[in-house]
C-alpha cells in the first residue's frame, strides 16, 4: 500500500500537467521569421500543434522561386494527430495519476511528458531539413542544399531566418518538469518543514504544505510562456 503522503503529490503533479498541456494545445509552440531589406517588417510564420497561422503565401511565393516546396499544413498528418495526442497524453497523466503507483511507471509517464515537446522539436527539424533538400530543379533560382536551424538563426540567400520556441512550447516543458520532479519537491519541502518540529505529521498539515509547494510551481510555470513571447 503506497502512504497518501506520497499520493497526494503525485495526483497533484498529473493533475498541473494535465492542465498545462490542455492550455498549451492552443497556444503557439514555435514562430519563424524571415528578414531581408525587401521585407522591412519580416515575413512571418506560427505554428500551433494542430495548425499554422501568418504569412504563409508570401513564404510560398518565395519558395517557389528558389524551389523550396510548398508548404501545405492540409498535408502535413503531424498537424491532425496532435489533438489526438493531447488527448491521450492528457488521459495517460490522469489515470496515472491514480493507478500509477509504481515507480517504472511513473517514469514511463515522465517520458511521455518529455517526449511531446521534444518530439515536436526533432520532428519540426525534420521537416525543415527537408524543405532545404528536397529543392526543384527546374526553379528559376538554384539553390545549394541547406539546413534551416529549428532554434536560431539561418542565412538563405539574402535572408535571415530567426526561429524560437513560444509560449506553449514552454508549459509543456513545465509540464514534464513537473511531473518529473514535482512529487519528489513537495515530499522535500513536507520533510524538511516537519523535521524542524514546528508542524506535525497530520494529512491536513502535509496537505498544505503539498498545495503550496505546488501553487509556487505552477506560478514559475506561468509566467514562463511571458518570458518566451517577451
Amino acid at each position: 500500500v503506497v502512504p497518501l503522503a506520497i499520493i497526494y503529490p503525485l495526483v497533484g503533479a498529473s493533475l498541473i500537467a494535465a492542465t498545462l498541456i490542455s492550455i498549451a494545445a492552443f497556444l503557439p509552440l514555435w514562430k519563424l521569421t524571415l528578414n531581408a531589406p525587401q521585407y522591412p517588417n519580416g515575413v512571418r510564420l506560427t505554428a500551433y500543434g494542430s495548425r499554422m497561422e501568418g504569412d504563409l503565401h508570401e513564404i510560398n511565393a518565395l519558395n517557389h522561386y528558389v524551389g523550396i516546396p510548398r508548404i501545405d499544413p492540409a498535408s502535413i498528418v503531424e498537424l491532425r494527430l496532435f489533438p489526438f495526442v493531447i488527448a491521450g497524453l492528457v488521459a495517460l497523466l490522469l489515470v496515472g495519476a491514480v493507478f500509477a503507483r509504481r515507480r517504472w511507471q511513473r517514469g514511463l509517464i515522465a517520458l511521455a511528458t518529455w517526449g511531446l515537446p521534444l518530439g515536436f522539436l526533432a520532428d519540426l527539424q525534420w521537416w525543415l531539413y527537408r524543405y532545404g533538400h528536397d529543392l526543384h530543379e527546374d526553379a528559376p533560382i538554384r539553390l545549394d542544399p541547406f539546413t534551416p536551424r529549428v532554434l536560431g538563426s539561418t542565412r538563405i540567400v539574402n535572408f535571415d531566418s530567426d526561429a524560437a520556441v513560444t509560449g506553449g512550447f514552454w508549459m509543456l516543458i513545465a509540464a514534464a518538469v513537473i511531473v518529473t520532479v514535482g512529487p519528489w519537491t513537495v515530499r522535500f519541502v513536507r520533510d524538511s518543514w516537519n523535521n524542524t518540529g514546528e508542524a506535525s505529521t497530520s494529512p491536513a498539515n502535509s496537505a498544505r504544505v503539498a498545495v503550496l509547494a505546488f501553487s509556487l510551481l505552477a506560478g514559475a510555470a506561468a509566467l514562463s510562456p511571458r518570458a518566451a513571447l517577451a
